[in-house]
């Protein structure tokens, strides 16, 4: 199977530098003891952090004799794992990072890791951004450290090691382990107040051979696990590389930092510390308090992330596999997939629920998967699973059919959903076991399932107090998080008749940060739970000391704002998601928002009934909440038709519009998904495109129709065609006149000058400017420049909506623009973007028919979808033409476009 970096190399591309923000990857591996596999693994973990940054990797080696191997360079690791050496190395620790440059130049030295010797011997790296770098390094340099980059993460490391080398000058017996790992923990603390800016970090004491992992604002995650036959413990910035190894983690949050070695570790609070939840008491501790975790099992696979041989790219499997994670997401709402309720069902009817509640317990209550697997196949032998055996084979033969083929032929194999407990089959091809990890899958699904609905019970009584004082509900995320926003506030005015503020961080913080009182609600959204301009607000708000309340929708319940900053977390369940343009993430965030929307209606109604106003209010409302629950579960099946019926369309229009330098996508009332829609091609086809409700843009925008100075290699071509027959011209007229070869020589150079100075020569002869002048006179340089400006409009069959878009269509084309339809077949639409505004002269149109619905509120999904396959089409197509047209570092790829990294961790 031929993953992405594979691909990537195949294609020859070559990842650029990026301009600003900071994705960066930070990792620390320790084992019991030496292997010869640690280079093996530690290669492995770089390859998973590549989307992270990519523009240097480095990595730290250390055995059990104290010897140290640095090894760094510039260059991304599916590269320099191989020539740096990397998969070849041994050890018993591993120290690495991945870079996205933000202080420090691209080069060797402001790689990562650091190794610093001037005071005390340590090493480490970091994730993230510390802003005070450059008065860190000036307070550094006069301490007497030897510092060698402008690299943040060098001063990080610095900055630990002189508080660590003040705390051992204290200390009674320098040699003693325990009194040296102190020091480092009050070295870490302080270290943290000089610090001013947002990190995850890993640093190393040699001696001790001890880790420290620290969580200061950044996304950090630490697992345990057995490996080689050793215990191992692992600290990422990346929770799908951490999976690769172990599914036992230690959750960390905002402020915590957890000292470790193989064998065993602790969590300390690297500050004073207070966390809260809705309806539990706070949580506090001082600094460098201890801080006692349990391990959890989590619920990803590591396999969840790797390219399924059908599809070419990340972004194409992501995009098909929105039926199926829209699908998971919609059993949740109905309290679970059919065949888990149905096995529940049986394990309460035969008494045998106790049995495996009491084996899923203790295989929860273990911390290696060995272990866990060891029990699992210990019941398997059991009287209790042979009467499961036994009874589902002969009277409950439709679960043990359904079980059997769904698992074995679709999901165990093929299938990115696989469920939790198949893991302990360990590839065993056996039927019985299978039945039994699905018996636990059930139980566990019910778990989430009432996990879940006591999450949006919480999240509906926080919208009922803010609706009752009549509050505001803010909705605040970032980039595509943000569009989903836009769309959610659509489905609550739509459906629920409850208005919600979609905003933008900094917006949020420049226009209603003043004007907060109690009972606002705010309703965070992020994939990865680590958005840092999101997790600041979250902050300010708590230090506003208001009666506000913070709910929030992630991918990643682990993350710091699905921990630790709101006071509700709804999962939205979309998993794994490796392209770095979000895609899975947008559909499942819309359809939870279209979910709480209704259940708000619902929520809302009931609210109206009891206190005898019901219908005379909100009209309609209750036949509207039916109509809803209907459509919400057509979803998967809507987006599944969307993907198969459009296709060939959708190519159409790539094919038009891949290589346009720029373009607007117009939506009547959807803009949500305009933006989304133009931020995919933006993302991924690096051609500017901008989404905008379809009225605004006659406002102004619409001064880029006609003759503009917006170019593309498409008009460069035809104006370098034309240019190309002018010179024949002028070769013939010469030759006609007499005019020598070097002198045609010379008029030909001068047009090029005068074309964009207007300079006339006056280096020739009489004949040779008479036809200069004739030439220039007859020639208009830029006109064969100017193309029709592509349009995309996006409607819902709505017929005001339609009469709209079909306003647009021809208030525009007529100034020069070309047509594309996104919208349910409407006869009206057709003919008024397929007929040519001026005929004779090239017009461009296209119609994706979306499948029919009838319904506004779903040509948000299928119009979503379809935009997603444009924008992968459109950056199909453009990279295929820069490669073959030996473009280096174009960047373009859908998967890993330049400068673009999958969260921004940092301000």
């Amino acid at each position: 199977m031929m993953n992405l970096l594979q691909k990537l190399r195949q294609l020859k591309l070559t990842l650029p530098v990026p301009i600003f923000g900071c994705g960066c990857g930070v990792l620390g591996l320790s084992l019991a003891k030496v292997t010869i596999n640690l280079g093996q693994y530690a290669s492995t973990l770089l390859r998973a952090l590549e989307y992270r940054g990519y523009d240097s990797t480095g990595a730290i080696f250390q055995d059990d004799s104290k010897n140290i191997v640095l090894l760094k360079d510039v260059g991304a690791p599916s590269t320099l794992v191989k020539t740096l050496g990397i998969e070849k190395q041994t050890g018993k620790l591993f120290c690495g990072q991945v870079r996205w440059a933000t202080f420090g130049y691209v080069n060797k030295v402001n790689a990562q890791p650091h190794e610093v010797k001037c005071k005390r011997h340590i090493y480490g790296a970091h994730n993230g951004n510390i802003t005070n770098t450059r008065e860190l390094k000036s307070f550094l340099l006069k301490q007497g450290h030897h510092v060698l980059s402008d690299n943040d993460g060098e001063m990080l490391v610095h900055a630990v090691e002189h508080y660590f080398d003040i705390m051992m000058d204290t200390g009674d017996n320098p040699e003693d382990p325990e009194l040296r790992k102190d020091c480092m923990r009050q070295a870490i603390a302080k270290a943290a107040e000089q610090i001013i800016g947002s990190y995850a970090a890993v640093i190393t004491d040699p001696v001790t051979e001890t880790m420290w992992a620290i969580k200061s604002g950044s996304s950090l995650y630490f697992g345990i696990g057995i490996l080689d036959g050793q215990r191992f413990a692992l600290a990422s910035s990346d929770l799908t590389a951490v999976l690769r190894f172990t599914k036992e983690l230690v959750p960390l949050r905002e402020g915590e930092f957890v000292e470790f070695t193989a064998d065993k570790y602790q969590i300390y609070a690297q500050k004073d510390l207070r966390f809260k939840r809705l309806n539990q008491p706070d949580e506090t501790y001082s600094i460098l308090d201890r801080i006692e975790t349990q391990p959890v099992y989590s619920k990803l696979r590591a396999e969840d992330v790797e390219l399924m041989p059908e599809f070419n790219y990340f972004m194409e499997q992501e995009i098909n596999a929105q039926p199926e994670s829209t699908g998971k997401l919609i059993k949740l709402f109905q309290g679970g997939s059919n065949t888990g309720k149905r096995m529940l069902e049986f394990l309460i009817k035969e008494n045998l629920r106790e049995n495996f509640i009491i084996l899923l317990n203790d295989i929860q209550a273990l911390d290696t998967f060995d272990s866990k697997k060891k029990l699992f196949d210990g019941f398997n032998t059991s009287q209790a699973a042979n009467k499961f055996y036994t009874l589902i084979q002969t009277r409950y033969k439709e679960i043990f059919d359904e079980v059997v083929k769904e698992d074995f032929e679709k999901k165990y194999f093929f299938s990115n959903e696989k469920n939790v407990y198949i893991d302990l089959l360990n590839h065993e091809f056996d039927k019985r076991k299978l039945l039994l990890a699905k018996a636990l899958d059930s139980l566990t699904e019910q778990e989430d399932v009432e996990e879940f609905n006591r999450s949006v019970e919480n999240f509906l009584d926080l919208v009922k107090t803010t609706m009752l004082n009549n509050r505001n509900a803010y909705t605040i995320a970032c980039g595509t998080s943000f569009h989903a926003t836009k769309v959610a506030a659509l489905f609550f005015n739509e459906i629920a008749r409850f208005e919600i503020i979609p905003i933008l961080p900094g917006d949020f913080r420049g226009e209603y940060s003043n004007c907060l009182k109690d009972n606002d609600l705010i309703i965070g959204v992020s994939q990865s739970g680590e958005t840092k301009d999101l997790i600041d607000i979250f902050n300010d708000i708590d230090q506003a000391n208001l009666d506000i309340r913070k709910a929030v929708l992630v991918n990643n319940m682990n993350s710091t704002l699905g921990q630790e900053k709101s006071d509700v977390a709804i999962p939205i369940l979309c998993g794994p998601e490796i392209a770095v343009p979000a895609t899975k993430s947008f559909m499942n965030q819309i359809t939870l928002f279209y979910y709480l929307a209704i259940k708000t209606a619902e929520m809302k109604l009931e609210y109206l009934r009891s206190a005898n106003q019901g219908e005379n209010i909100c009209p309609g409302l209750e036949t509207e909440i039916q109509k809803r629950w209907k459509t919400l579960n057509d979803i998967p099946l809507l987006l599944k038709e969307t993907l198969e019926t459009t296709r060939d369309a959708i190519d159409n229009v790539a094919a038009k519009i891949y290589m346009e330098p720029s373009l607007h996508i117009l939506a009547t009332k959807i803009s949500g998904v305009a933006m989304e829609g133009a931020l995919k091609i933006r993302e991924t086809v690096l051609n500017h495109a901008e989404g905008r409700e379809a009225s605004e843009f006659k406002h102004g925008p619409n001064t880029i129709l006609g003759k503009n100075t917006v170019f593309g290699m498409k008009h460069i071509r035809s104006m370098v065609r034309d240019f190309s027959n002018n010179i024949d011209r002028i070769d013939e007229l010469a030759n006609q006149r007499g005019i020598s070869r070097h002198e045609t020589k010379e008029i030909i150079k001068s047009l090029g000058t005068y074309m964009f100075s207007r300079n006339l020569p006056f280096n020739l002869s009489k004949d040779a400017t008479d036809l200069f002048k004739e030439i220039v006179q007859s020639y208009n340089f830029y006109e064969p420049l100017y193309r029709n400006y592509p349009l995309l409009y996006i409607t819902g069959p709505d017929e005001r909506d339609v009469n709209l878009t079909i306003s647009q269509i021809n208030t525009h084309k007529i100034r020069g623009a070309d047509t594309y339809v996104i919208a349910e077949e409407n006869d009206q639409l057709m003919k008024n973007a397929c007929t040519n505004p001026n005929e004779g002269a090239y017009y461009g149109w296209g119609y994706i028919f979306l499948p029919k619905t009838g319904d506004s509120l779903m040509t948000c999904f299928s119009a979503t979808i379809v935009l997603q396959m444009l924008a992968l089409r459109m950056s199909v197509r453009k990279m295929t033409k820069l490669d073959r047209l030996n473009m280096t570092d174009h960047g373009v790829h859908p998967d890993v476009p330049k400068n673009v990294s999958k969260s921004i961790t940092v301000d």
